[in-house]
């Protein structure tokens, strides 16, 4: 999976060749549990960027799990806009139960 990853990426440096690329952590915690997407009270959703930290490598054959909670949400309005910034903290442990990541994903409702 890693090389499929690094491949469709086109980043084929060799320092993938057993370790998990940060970029693929991010594409991993998606498919997390723990959370539910909030109902939307504004019809706009624009990326509000994404927090990484690595504690550990992930390395091939480790089996990781992805846990996601609601961080935060807070009012964001201006005079001229409706705004919500949505924050989700996802917590990455591999198979012996240690934390290798922590990221804080957020995510702006625009109305």
């Amino acid at each position: 999976m890693i090389r499929r990853y690094c491949e469709a990426i086109g980043d084929t440096s060799p320092k993938w060749e057993n370790r998990m690329p940060p970029g693929m952590l991010a594409c991993a915690m998606l498919m997390g549990e723990g959370v539910m997407t909030p109902p939307w009270p504004y019809p706009g959703i624009v990326d509000a960027g994404l927090e990484l930290e690595y504690f550990k490598p992930i390395l091939a054959g480790d089996t990781i799990s992805v846990v996601n909670e609601w961080y935060g949400v807070e009012d964001k309005t201006t005079e001229k806009r409706k705004m919500i910034l949505f924050s989700m903290k996802s917590t990455t442990t591999n198979q012996k139960g240690e934390v290798v990541a922590t990221a804080i994903g957020r995510v702006m409702n625009l109305g």
